[in-house]
């Protein structure tokens, strides 16, 4: 039996392939074009999501101040049975289509259809059943929050497809182009608009169905997707093969949810919703940093590693410059909002929040490995493991209940942060080590390359706290953001420039985004590269790949 692209099913009792020692590169140039069209991807993909957290933190100053946390905790908390409902809908199709070897039209109808019912389904269920549904998350049964953000619900399934199309193309730029229209003129606008107007908690829905509408009709008019079906009997055969991976996708994927959400949960049904808007401010402070690396990251490391899926060598060299990219950026993020947490909620949220500083640092505390155990979930969907990673994702939703519960009956909001960050450092090394299976030396390797970042982190947190300490008496909040960002930053690149040896090949990489990333003068020209088809002969030469970025989701 054989799963999607024709490659063997993912037997949950079967190991990984093992793959020989790290190859030697000599073939400079050999994968430069790959490397080359990623690490351009990611770029395009991390000014997409750059912007969008641009805008999103002027909605968070702007909607802080027209909403109450128990309006925020009311939206925070539909969007919970939502994003369930939309993981149940989709089976992991748009990621299918990405994996899948050979696609061709009628396979993409048959994606499209079957998403688009499936998701006009659960939106009538999700409507009907609102009145059941809303108190399991602390909502009243009469809340229209839940029939409203059905209609958000419908358009997710309309855009999954031509989401998976533009990401197994590589085309970041439209994508990027259309996420910042959803984010802006659509969710913020609106949010923001009707917000002003006394909507209440409503606003924020309104604002998630204008991007939903904004990102469905704008990704249909990218991919053109044919939308004339065929027969039942037809487009059951072609779904298939589609829904034998997808369906595995979607049970790690819903383990995901719970392990994202378990702690939300806890907070609106033990503590209700306003103690969970404060919950969420923290919460989603911390996710716009881990959003822009990770998910922008994603979008490119997914589909770049599904292409060299059978190289063990060339996985191994991408998921290792990916973590080391992914430090660079996010340890001197932590180190920040760490340190300047106080004056960042007082500048953002306004004195009323007051409660969110303890959260943000705590989560800030954990954001490295928050980003970084995604390159192991790219990793393990690139390869079709998505069964064998799944009961992990099932795992590590289950720490996350016994420890945010625990913690909450002990310290409250506090207490679950803890809880949650916990579980997140636990679920990362649980993942390096699933990852580690894919080749000897991956688990040295990684662990040798966080060690190389230490003088850097180490500096930035002299440079940052010390600044912030001298500052900090003026009581100018502005001050200290930007004397002790610019200190920390300095620190950074300072401390870069001096051991720029060490960071060879991640340099490589951004010099590849200006087109520097080529072979070297009298290399030969690069062959154009097939679609992988099987795994490659033991003495074939193999190459390193120059990969970027993390992975997707929210934690």
């Amino acid at each position: 039996m054989t799963g999607p692209g024709g490659d063997p099913s993912d037997d949950p009792t079967r190991p990984l392939q093992r793959v020989g020692p790290e190859p030697r590169p000599d073939r400079p140039g050999a994968g430069a074009s790959l490397t080359a069209r990623t690490a351009r991807g990611f770029a395009w993909a991390f000014t997409g999501t750059v912007g969008q957290a641009v805008l999103q933190i002027g909605a968070t100053v702007a909607l802080a101040r027209l909403l109450t946390p128990d309006e925020f905790g009311a939206a925070a908390a539909a969007l919970l049975v939502v994003g369930l409902t939309q993981l149940v809908t989709q089976l992991g199709v748009a990621a299918s289509l990405v994996h899948r070897e050979d696609l061709g039209e009628r396979d993409i109808t048959a994606a499209f259809w079957f998403s688009v019912l499936t998701a006009a389904v659960f939106a009538a269920v999700l409507a009907l059943g609102a009145p059941v549904l809303s108190p399991l998350v602390g909502l009243p049964a009469d809340s229209g929050l839940l029939p409203l953000l059905s209609i958000a619900l419908l358009l997710a399934g309309g855009a999954a497809t031509p989401l998976g199309l533009l990401q197994r193309d590589l085309r970041f730029r439209s994508m990027a182009t259309v996420d910042l229209v959803a984010a802006g003129p659509a969710l913020i606008g609106v949010s923001v608009a009707l917000a002003a107007a006394g909507f209440g908690a409503s606003a924020l829905a309104f604002g998630e169905i204008a991007a939903g509408a904004a990102k469905c009709l704008g990704y249909l008019a990218l991919t053109r997707p044919r939308l004339r079906p065929e027969g039942p009997s037809a487009t059951w055969a072609r779904l298939r093969p589609l829904l034998g991976y997808g369906a595995g996708f979607s049970l790690a994927q819903l383990g995901n949810w719970f392990a994202l959400n378990a702690d939300k949960l806890v907070v609106a049904n033990a503590l209700g919703t306003a103690p969970l808007g404060v919950y969420g401010r923290a919460y989603n402070l911390l996710s716009e940093p881990a959003n822009i690396i990770g998910g922008a990251a994603d979008k490119a490391l997914f589909p770049a590693m599904a292409r060299v899926r059978d190289d063990g060598p060339r996985l191994r060299a991408a998921y290792v410059r990916s973590a080391s990219l992914v430090a660079l950026v996010t340890a001197p993020a932590a180190v920040l909002l760490c340190v300047l947490a106080p004056e960042v909620v007082r500048v953002l949220l306004g004195d009323q929040w007051d409660a969110v500083v303890p959260l943000v640092q705590l989560f800030a505390l954990v954001l490295l490995p928050r980003t970084s155990y995604k390159i192991s979930t790219s990793l393990t969907r690139a390869t079709g493991a998505v069964y064998r990673a799944a009961w992990r994702q099932w795992l590590y939703a289950g720490y996350v209940v016994a420890l945010t519960v625990t913690g909450g009956l002990l310290w409250g909001l506090t207490g679950v942060a803890a809880g949650a960050s916990l579980a997140i450092v636990i679920h990362f090394l649980v993942m390096l080590q699933f990852s580690a299976r894919v080749s000897p030396g991956l688990m040295g390797a990684v662990l040798r390359m966080y060690l190389k970042h230490l003088p850097a982190l180490v500096l930035t947190v002299v440079a940052t706290w010390g600044v912030a300490t001298l500052v900090r008496p003026l009581g100018i909040d502005l001050l200290t953001l930007a004397a002790a960002a610019a200190a920390g930053g300095v620190a950074t690149l300072r401390t870069l420039v001096v051991l720029r040896s060490r960071f060879a090949p991640e340099l490589s990489v951004v010099r590849s985004l200006r087109g520097g990333g080529g072979p070297p003068p009298g290399a030969r020209p690069e062959a154009p590269e097939p679609a992988p088809v099987g795994p490659a002969a033991p003495d074939a030469p193999t190459v390193q790949l120059p990969a970027v970025g993390s992975t997707a989701e929210r934690r």
